[in-house]
């Protein structure tokens, strides 16, 4: 494989449509290196592996396969470093202000009744991305339904998850 790769029209057919439209619009032009940055190397000291690590449209991730479509686990990380690629080329992340913003660090997640978009830090705000992507693709329609009502690029796409007279979910597959 190549050190450097745009996003085949698998994955990018695989990813919640709202975060394609975004990316888009914004312009965006992903790319994915399936080399470690050397700030994932220093943090592997502590960490224990080189973790995949976004800064500005590069998703830095160390032996990246060619196509991450066929794995959904893949698929789902996948859409939630392309989250942090939205954010640092609309300019609402930077790499300084992860630094130096701890809140930017936690994974942790609790959605509330009164939660909003901006209550959460970074790595949050890429995991309800993932965990949508997720959503979709189950018959958990009420947390995706949620999920898009808090996720800027993904309000267009809550009706997807409407029940029908029969109460069933739409199949998202199709």
């Amino acid at each position: 494989m190549a050190n450097e790769r745009g996003l085949t029209d698998r994955e990018r057919s695989s990813l919640s449509g709202g975060l394609v439209r975004a990316l888009h619009q914004a312009g965006v032009q992903p790319r994915i290196s399936a080399a470690p940055h050397p700030a994932a190397l220093v943090s592997s000291v502590w960490r224990g592996h080189v973790p995949i690590l976004t800064l500005g449209q590069t998703i830095h991730w160390p032996r990246a396969q060619e196509d991450f479509s066929a794995s959904e686990a893949d698929m789902a990380i996948l859409q939630h470093e392309l989250h942090h690629v939205f954010e640092f080329v609309t300019g609402v992340l930077t790499p300084l202000g992860y630094l130096l913003h701890p809140r930017n660090w936690s994974y942790e997640v609790r959605l509330t009744a009164g939660c909003c978009w901006r209550d959460f830090g970074a790595e949050q705000r890429a995991v309800i991305a993932e965990r949508l992507w997720w959503a979709e693709r189950g018959s958990a329609g009420a947390e995706a339904t949620l999920l898009c009502s808090l996720v800027p690029w993904a309000a267009g796409d809550s009706g997807r998850f409407a029940r029908d007279e029969s109460g069933a979910t739409p199949d998202l597959r199709a």
